[in-house]
């Protein structure tokens, strides 16, 4: 397997440090989206290189602030990623922090044969696929809940994920632009008084706007 330079000097510019077998995991994984992509419908992407930026250095850019999230909570903390698709930002933090517990939820049972042949294949032992919608999941079953592209904050929304978070738990929602993170906050202003948002800078993509924005239960 070739080593996918972009991968790697983007997680250097990130100060993230990886292992050779922790690349070498997240190379696999570009690899097999790119075979799986058509058939599954993972993400948007028609190259490595692309995937690489787009979706897995996107979802890597929020590391220290996943860290120290996952640093303030019990040490059997359960991050889970809430409407995995094709297991951004999931896999890739799972393979970043391999010493915490994952849960990838998905309901499409295409989608979640491919994050279960991930799992295996990249030997994620910290890391389990939950085949189902989230409104199906057991209430305080997780302490932090991350995800990428899932869904608007609503009314709806906001009550299922603070539904399925443990007392204390977090919430940390990859976002794009500021105007419109301040047009769904606002409408759910009710639910969740106060919020931080956090800008992230994506390598390669500096010219993109992407924010984390964390709630506390």
């Amino acid at each position: 397997m070739t080593p996918n330079k972009k991968l790697r000097d983007g997680c250097t510019k990130l100060s993230l440090s990886l292992s050779e077998e922790q690349f070498v995991k997240l190379e696999t994984y570009i690899e097999e989206i790119l075979a799986f992509n058509k058939t599954y419908n993972l993400m948007k992407a028609d190259s490595a290189d692309e995937l690489a930026v787009n979706h897995i250095l996107d979802s890597l850019a929020a590391h220290a602030h996943i860290k120290q999230l996952i640093e303030s909570k019990p040490e059997d903390a359960v991050v889970a990623d809430i409407g995995s698709g094709g297991g951004c930002p999931g896999i890739p933090l799972a393979i970043a922090f391999p010493n915490t517990k994952f849960v990838l939820v998905e309901r499409m049972e295409k989608r979640c044969a491919f994050l279960e042949r991930m799992v295996k294949k990249l030997s994620l032992t910290n890391t389990k696929v939950q085949c189902t919608a989230a409104i199906d999941v057991a209430p305080e079953s997780f302490d932090v809940e991350v995800f990428r592209a899932f869904h608007p904050f609503d009314k709806k929304i906001v009550q299922l994920l603070f539904k399925l978070l443990k007392p204390n738990g977090t919430i940390a929602a990859y976002k794009a632009r500021s105007e419109k993170i301040s047009e769904e906050m606002q409408a759910v202003s009710h639910l969740i008084p106060s919020y931080k948002k956090i800008p992230l800078t994506v390598p390669f993509l500096e010219d993109h706007e992407r924010n984390l924005v964390v709630i506390h239960k």
